[in-house]
Formats: C-alpha cells, structure tokens, sequence
C-alpha cells in the first residue's frame, strides 16, 4: 500500500472540511447581506415615521385652527369640546388613538363613529424625543411647538370672547382668528417644521446610500464564495469516489449480498481499492466466510453429539427392556452405529484364561474383521499394545483421534483404511470395581472424540455397568428365591403341627393350603376332599358373603378379620374367627393367608348373654323384646280360643321428681320395690314388662272388661301403699290406661297405643285413676297423630307462613310493633288453629325447630321493613316454655340476629307465666343473658297463670301484656275493668309497661285510655295480616294520626 493511498480517506475529509468552511463563509455573507438590506428598511422607515410625527405637530395646529374659528363662526359646543381634547392628546393628558391616521378633524364625526383613544398617553414632544431626531432637529421642534402653543393662546382668547355670548363681541373673536397677526403666528409654525423635514430628508438619505453599497459588496462576495463552493464539492465528490473505491451501487450490491449471508464468492478489489470502502468490505467478507465454515463445524459437532444423545436414550431403553447381556450388548452396539454415528461398535469380554478379549456384540462396517480378532492383554505381545490392550491395563478409556496413522494402532492400519475408520475409543467395563469387558467404537472422522463426546460415552459406559450389576442382582435375587423355597419347606413342618387351622386361598376361592388341624374343624381327611366340596361352601350361607367380601380386600391387599359359623364334611357347626392378610405365592399370585381358630365355646357364651339382654336388668323382668314374645304367644291363644284380653299401661305420677330431688340411686331402689310389688298382685300366667324410666306393661289373659278393672284397682292399692325405701318413706301415685282384644286392637302395638292413649287421659284427668280406651280417645288420638306426622313435613313443604298483628301506641297514636302469629294450612287438613297445633308441637318435640324458623322470618321481616325505610317497630315473636328451656336459646337468638343484620333492640320474645314454673332461677338466668345482649322480653297473657311476684320483680321483661279474656268484657263486666285496672297500675309501679290483646271495640280502646294502658292491638285496629299490607298499613299511619 503506497503513501498516497494512505493520506486518500485523509484527502477527502480535508475537502469536506473545507466545504464545512465555505459554506459557513457563504452563509456568514448572505446574512451580511440581508443586514444591510434591512439597514435600507430601517432609514426608510425611520424617514417615514420622522415625517409622520413632524406631520403631526403641523396637523394639531392646523387641526385647532379650525376647531376654534368653528366654534367662533356657530357657537356649536362640540368644536370646542374637541378642541380641548386635541390639545389634551398632544400634551399626552389623555390616551391617544391607536393606529389612527387620519386628521384631528375627524373628531367632529359621530360618537358611536369617532375613534376612542386605547394607546398611551405620551406628550407629543417626548414621541419626538424617542423618534431618534438630532439635537438641532428637536430644537426646531421644540420650538415649532412653543409656538403653536402661543396660537393657541389667541385661540383660547377668541373662544372665549365666543363663550360670554355677547353679539356685539363675535366680529372681534372672528377678526382675532384670521388677522395678519394670527398668520404670522401660524407662519412661525411651520417654518421650524420645513427646516426639521428637510433635515430628516438629508439624514435619511445619507444612511440609505450607506446601506445600499454595504449590500452591494455583501452580494459580491456571496456570488463569489458560492461559486468556489461548486468547485469545492466537485474536489469532494472525487475524494468520496476514492474513499469509496467502487460506485455508490456496486456497493450496496456488496452490502446486499452480505446481508444474505453469501459469502461463497468474493467480493473483486482492484489494487487501487485495498484501502477503501470496497476493499474492506471485501476483507469483512472474507471473515464472515470462516465464521460460517467455524459455524458448519459447529453444527456437525452438535449433530454428532445429539446422535449420540439419541444412541444413550435407546441405550437406557435397552437396559430396562433386556433380559440378558447378550441382548443388551446387540442392541447397545446397534444403537451405537445406527443413531449415534459410528462406523463400526463392538463389546469383548474378557477370558482370563487364554488372556485374550473375545468380542460378544457388534454392529457396523467390518464386523466380519471381528471373526479372526486377535485381541491380547499381554503387553509383550503386538497386539496387546493395541487401544484394546491399554484400555485393559490402565482402567481408563483410551482415546485414539487419528487411528490410521497413531503409532499404537500400527497393527490395524491397513484394516482401518479398508474400513474408513479415522479414530478409535476403547472403554473398559467394570462388574464389582473389576474390568470384564470392553467398548470399542470407530469413527469416519479424525478428531471425532471431542469432549461432550467422550462424556457421553463415558456415560453410557456407566448406564452398561448398571445395567450388569442389576443382571447380577437378578441373578442373586433367583438364589435367594431357591433358598426361600427351602425355607418355606421347613415352615410347612412347623404349620402342620400348629394347634390352630393355617390355610391358603387362591384369588379364585380355591383352597390351596391347609394343615392338619384346619382340616380337622373343616371335618375333612384330606385338602383333595376339601377342594371337592369346595372351602366356602361350608360357611353358612347368611355369612358367606360377609366372607366373599373379606377375601376382594385380602386379594386387594387389605388385610382383615371376620367371625362366621361354618357346617364342616361331617355335620359339625362350629363358629370360627378368622385373621386373614394378603400374601404372595411362589409364582408370584397374590393369596389369602387365613389363621383361624374355633370360637365355638365362646359364641355359645355370647347367645346366653343374648337371652339375658331381653330382661330389664333392673327389675329382671321381661323388657320390651321379650314382651312382644310373650305377646305374640298370648294373641295367638286368644284368637285361637276365642278369648278376650286385656293390656294395661302403668306410668307412676311425677316419677321424675324422686330421681331429681333424691337420687337416681333410690328411683332405682324403688321401681325394683314396685315390681316386686306389682308381681305379687298378678296371677301365674299374667305377663309384667318394663319398657323404661317408669313404665310397666301388663298382659292379663282370658280376662274380661271387669275382670280387668278388678285387676287394675288392685294394682293402684298395692301402689297407693308407703314404700320404704333406705331412710325414705315413699309414696307414689300411678296412671293406668287399659286396652282389650279384640275390641281395641289385634296385635300388640295397636293396644299399646290405645292403653298409652287411655292412660294419657288418666294424666290429664287428674292422675292416680285408671281409664279404659274409648272410640272418642281413637279419634283424638287419630287426630293427634295426624297432626304430629303432618306436622314432621310442614317446614319442608312450605304450608307454614307468619302474619303480623300491628300494635298500636295509644299515647303517640302510631304502629309501634308487630306480633308475628305463625299459620298452617295444608290440602289434607285444611287451615288448623294454633291452638290445636302448637301442642302437639310441644308434646312431639318439633318446636324447636318450628320455633326458630318462626324466629328468624320474623327477624328477616323486621329488617327488610327497616330497610325499605318503614318507622322502626319492635316485632314481637312468641316462646314456648320447651324453647325457653333450651341453654343455647340466647346464642340462637344472637347468630339470627347477627345473620339477618336485626339490631337486638328491636326483637321482643313473649314469654308464657309458665316459663319459670319449672325452674325459677334458670328461667331467670336466661332472661339474664338475652337482656345483657339487648332483646327484649315481655309476659304473654298476664293473669292467666300461677307466677310469683316475687319471681316476676327478678324477670328483666319491659312490657305485660294483658290477656283479651279479661279485655273481652270490660265494657260490661265491673270485675274484669278492676283486673285489667290492677293490672296497668301494678305495672306501672314495677316500671313496666302494657299492652292489651283482643280490643275488638271502641268501648275497650277508650276504657284502656282511660286506664293509660300503654299499647293496644286487636281487630279494632287490625286483623293480623300478611307483609305486604302490614307495609301498606304502616305508610298510612305515619301520614296521619289515629
């Protein structure tokens, strides 16, 4: 490369430097040229602007002249007016018209048309002073000015004679505007202003010539500066074709061709463009040329490996597939050549004795080699310093990168170039830490064995020696089943003589094994004979499929235990309980290992305990299974003879109270005093049963109707008589209800609900009587069981629904609550009162359930009111004293409260007076609780029961409520108007309020008022209704009073 071509990239950015510098040059003096052109725009302008301002001093004057002899000539108050205001412009008092140019005279025009003053108020003098005027101009203005304001002062003098208004005086005001004297003023005027104007024509026209030849020169010089520019970038554009070395096209076609990625012909440089563009170019194409041929290599070098990826995948699919190492190693060697790109693979194994490596596998080009190889392990020999042999000594794979030309494989060099093998590896394989074996492998490559090729080979290395140790395992695993064979067939002597039975049972239910002792209770000689009959068979048939079932989970691999009574060969039956676990056979099938031993003795010892179970063991005399037994043998005779009998229901009277008050121990003591009683009192064959607590059940046989009241009179005396029972001397009372067959039933659950029936009479009678079934007790009993299974499904079948009774404030005449009454009606019984219902709820149990979804409608119901905006009310919802018993009711009543989002404050509970009649001061501890979380409480028809005072000052209730039968007359009956008078007053001294229930008439509602009764509801004011005219009812009495 010359000199010169070095200093060209040089040459071309000192000509492009240089036409940098001339065009900035060129630049500089066409902005020098623009300077001066509008330097000749300024003197212009400032030669206009100087004429207009002198224009203006000139034009006032005149402009007042005629303002003055107007207003002198017609006296009109307007030419005076705007002779002050020019006067008042000029002298800069007053804002001046802004870009106006016409004369002040135009002020006389229209006011909506005259131009209205929005610039500055700037004194004429000091405009001439920032105009830019010289020294001795703004002296001739100056005094230009002083003499105009000496006119004005005739002016002023001659407006003024005009203003007095004196006829006489108007010729001299005139005479004084348009005499010689007020010209020679005027004269002095504009004398000063033509010397000014001519002195601005000069100035001006000196400072425009100035400018002019300025921007004469300034255009020479741009003319001549562009004109070398041209020839500059000619120079330039040479240099650039030089730095280039080719046209602007030929390279991008270069560049283009880069770009794809064609580097397969060379980019041509002629010698003149080594050092260009070009010609670098070309060097960069010749590099990317080996880069993609590194890139090739690369890629074959990946292909290779994941080939070999795919050899040691296969190779991990052999191991686990392979039953043997000759199969293994076939597949292996396969694998090898045909995915990872061997040439030729093959494995030896080594005979220690004749030391030599005999190959047992391969596969590939030149395995036929293999059939005379003679392979040593003794270095001394030739070919025992073979890759073979090293491999063997050293314990390490050997790795020969050139095999036909390495000096260890100079043996088999001819081989190999018959075969095209250009590199070797030999891999020894180890079993237990020793070297059995070895991997040889060909490649068609020099260099073939790069590192990731070594590590994979090397790990398929160690996935063969795997693949021999578990062969060894194998191997191990079959000894060690020979031996347990052995050893089961000493177990087999030690199950024989087992006391116990020992069986084995197939999947299919087969009897595999036994011992003697199983073949025994099984009631066989011999396993053949059991397998005749078949094992399963034997067991009873109520509990052979108790037995199928335990065997699929045995068989499934659970184990478990089953009792079951079994007929054996022989006719013996006998109970046996089994043990069973699942165990795998010799030929690996999964069987039932069954331990079994004979629980005859025991089973029988069971069934006597089964016969005590059906006597009371507290009496011991026959409970209810073992009455229906006796039953059953009594029906039976009875209809077969012809014959009636009775069936007596005895329950005693407040049994209950003796187990709470004394003891349980001493209510045990005395039933087992009354049954032998009661024994005592009945012939032989007469039956007595106890059922439970303190009911007793008596079957009288071949008795009549009379013959049974006999019976039943007696049995009261005996219980009327004192027991005497530790220190306690006891005396009880009892119910007796009677039924007789075949009159009232023919079989025993239908008497016993008939004498349950009659004895329910007795209870509500009076108690301590007896009472024989009627058909009248059928039907209520009938009627009652209706009403109990109806009632089961009520909830379910939504037939229940809640309405709202409004009660009403007879001091703030409003709605201040609703009482939720709960309704039933269904297609069967049509519409039952709850009178008749809710009873029967009480006496089944279903009002718990009744009463908390009463409960939690009337909560939803009050809040769905409160949130459609209706006044707050408190909704009043009924308790049972069976709810109110229940400890969890406070918790109850809070979780609804909180689920429906009701405050507590506005949810009262009507209690009954009975609430308390059973436990005082529980009832008082729950009032407690559901007071502390804010609900209400109040006493439902007040007056009706048997409460305390003293219990009811302790009850946290707010409100009495006054039951409507003493309401019901106290227009006309003067001893209900003293109860309901006692009332309101005796709650007004406890603090608590009252309402009254069933006010029907006005006579009642002014009677309460009179009484100041608090609150009020009743069909007066409004039947109970359902929630949508309760709504309606409340929005119209918040409009109005009642």
């Amino acid at each position: 490369m010359s000199p010169t071509d070095n200093r060209q990239p040089y040459r071309f950015a000192y000509y492009l430097w240089l036409c940098l510098g001339f065009l900035l040059v060129a630049a500089l003096a066409f902005s020098v040229y623009v300077w001066t052109e509008k330097r000749i725009d300024r003197a212009n302008a400032l030669r206009y602007q100087s004429h207009n301002i002198v224009d203006e001093l000139r034009q006032s004057s005149d402009d007042l002249t005629r303002m003055a002899r107007s207003y002198v000539i017609t006296g009109d108050e307007r030419y005076r007016q705007h002779y002050q205001e020019i006067i008042e412009i000029r002298e800069g008092r007053v804002p001046r018209p802004q870009a106006y140019d016409n004369v002040y005279w135009d002020l006389v025009l229209d006011p909506a048309q005259r131009p209205r003053g929005a610039g500055a108020a700037i004194p004429l003098l000091e405009m001439m002073r920032a105009a830019g005027f010289s020294t001795a101009e703004l002296a001739l203005l100056a005094q230009a000015k002083q003499n105009s304001d000496r006119l004005t002062g005739i002016e002023h003098a001659a407006i003024a004679i005009r203003a007095g208004g004196d006829p006489q005086a108007l010729p001299g005001a005139m005479a004084m505007l348009h005499d010689a004297a007020y010209h020679r003023a005027k004269a002095d005027i504009m004398r000063p202003i033509g010397e000014v104007n001519a002195s601005v024509d000069l100035r001006t026209s000196e400072a425009v010539a100035d400018a002019t030849h300025d921007a004469n020169i300034a255009r020479t010089t741009f003319a001549l500066i562009a004109l070398l520019l041209v020839l500059l970038l000619w120079r330039t554009k040479r240099g650039l074709d030089s730095a280039l070395g080719c046209g602007v096209d030929q390279l991008r076609a270069g560049i283009e061709r880069l770009g794809r990625g064609d580097f397969a012909e060379a980019l041509v440089v002629t010698p003149a463009a080594r050092n260009s563009v070009w010609g670098w170019l070309a060097q960069t194409q010749q590099s990317l040329a080996r880069l993609d041929a590194e890139r090739e290599a690369a890629l074959e070098r990946m292909r290779r490996v994941s080939r070999l990826y795919s050899a040691l995948s296969l190779c991990n699919q052999a191991i686990v597939r392979c039953r043997s190492e000759a199969e293994l190693f076939e597949q292996i060697c396969q694998a090898v050549v045909t995915h990872g790109g061997m040439k030729m693979a093959w494995i030896g194994m080594i005979d220690h004795e004749s030391a030599k490596v005999k190959p047992v596998a391969s596969a590939g080009s030149g395995t036929e080699y293999l059939a005379n190889l003679q392979v040593s392990l003794d270095a001394a020999q030739p070919q025992g310093r073979g890759p073979i042999g090293l491999a063997f000594r050293s314990g390490e794979p050997h790795w020969c990168q050139d095999f036909v030309n390495a000096p260890e494989t100079a043996s088999w060099h001819q081989v190999g170039s018959r075969y095209d093998w250009r590199a070797s590896a030999a891999i020894p394989l180890r079993r237990e830490g020793r070297v059995v074996g070895i991997f040889a492998h060909y490649a068609d490559t020099v260099n073939a064995f790069d590192d990731e090729v070594r590590a994979l080979l090397l790990e398929m290395q160690l996935d063969v020696e795997f693949a021999l140790m578990n062969f060894d395992q194998r191997t191990a695993r079959k000894q060690a089943e020979e031996s347990l064979r052995t050893s089961e067939q000493h177990l087999r002597t030690i199950i024989e003589t087992d006391p116990e039975c020992i069986m084995l049972i197939d999947a299919g239910g087969q009897m595999v094994e036994i011992n003697a002792a199983g073949l025994a209770i099984m009631g066989a000689e011999s396993l053949e004979q059991l397998r005749r009959h078949g094992a399963v068979e034997l067991i009873v048939s109520e509990y052979r499929e108790a037995f199928l079932a335990l065997h699929q989970r045995v068989i499934g691999g659970e184990p478990g235990r089953l009792e079951f009574k079994i007929q054996g060969l022989n006719g013996s039956i006998r109970w046996l309980e089994t043990h069973a676990a699942p165990m795998d056979g010799a030929a690996g099938q999964r069987l039932l290992l069954g331990i079994t031993r004979d629980v005859t003795d025991r089973k029988l010892a069971d069934e006597r305990i089964q016969y005590l179970a059906h006597y009371d063991p507290l009496t011991g005399l026959p409970n209810r299974a073992q009455l229906q037994e006796h039953a059953r043998l009594a029906l039976a005779m009875a209809e077969r003879n012809q014959e009636s009998m009775a069936v007596l229901m005895l329950d005693l009277d407040h049994f209950k109270d003796i187990n709470d008050s004394l003891g349980h121990s001493i209510g045990d003591d005395l039933l087992r005093e009354l049954a032998k009683r009661l024994r005592g009192g009945l012939r032989a064959q007469d039956v007595l049963a106890r059922l439970g607590g303190d009911e007793f059940i008596f079957i009288l046989q071949r008795v009549e109707a009379d013959e049974a009241a006999d019976v039943a009179s007696k049995l009261l005396d005996l219980i009327d008589q004192p027991f005497r029972v530790g220190t306690h001397d006891l005396k009880v009372t009892g119910s007796i209800g009677v039924a007789m067959h075949p009159a009232d039933g023919s079989d025993l659950e239908t008497l016993l609900q008939r004498a349950d029936a009659a004895m329910y009479q007795v209870k509500h009678s009076g108690r301590h009587g007896l009472r024989f079934f009627t058909a009248a007790m059928q039907q209520k009993a009938a009627r009652h069981l209706q009403l109990v299974n109806a009632l089961r499904y009520a909830l379910e079948r939504e037939q229940m629904h809640v309405v709202y009774q409004p009660q009403m404030s007879l001091i703030e005449r409003r709605i201040v609550g609703a009482e939720a009454l709960l309704r039933w009606s269904t297609p069967e019984l049509g519409t039952v009162s709850p009178a008749e219902f809710i009873p029967a709820a009480e006496e089944s149990g279903l009002i718990q359930s009744i009463g908390t979804w009463v409960l939690r409608q009337a909560v939803r119901q009050a809040r769905a009111w409160l949130d459609l905006g209706l006044p707050p009310i408190v909704m009043a919802v009924n308790l049972s004293a069976i709810q109110f018993r229940n400890r969890e009711l406070p918790a109850l009543i809070t979780r609804i409260l909180d689920e429906e989002g009701l405050p507590p404050e506005y949810l009262e509970l009507e209690l009954t007076e009975a609430v308390a009649a059973h436990d005082p001061q529980g009832a008082i501890a729950i009032m407690n609780e559901l007071h502390e979380r804010g609900v209400r409480m109040s006493i439902d028809d007040f007056g009706t029961g048997f409460s305390s005072l003293s219990h009811l000052k302790k009850f946290k209730v707010y409100k009495l409520k006054i039951d409507q039968s003493f309401v019901r007359d106290i227009s006309t009956d003067a001893e209900d108007k003293a109860i309901v008078s006692a009332i309101i007053n005796m709650a007004r001294s406890l603090g608590l309020k009252t309402i009254a229930e069933g006010v029907e008439t006005a006579e009642q509602l002014a009677f309460l008022r009179a009484q100041q009764c608090d609150e009020m509801q009743g069909y007066y004011f409004s039947k109970p209704v359902q929630p949508a005219a309760f709504q309606q009812l409340s929005l119209e009495m918040a409009a109005k009073d009642l």
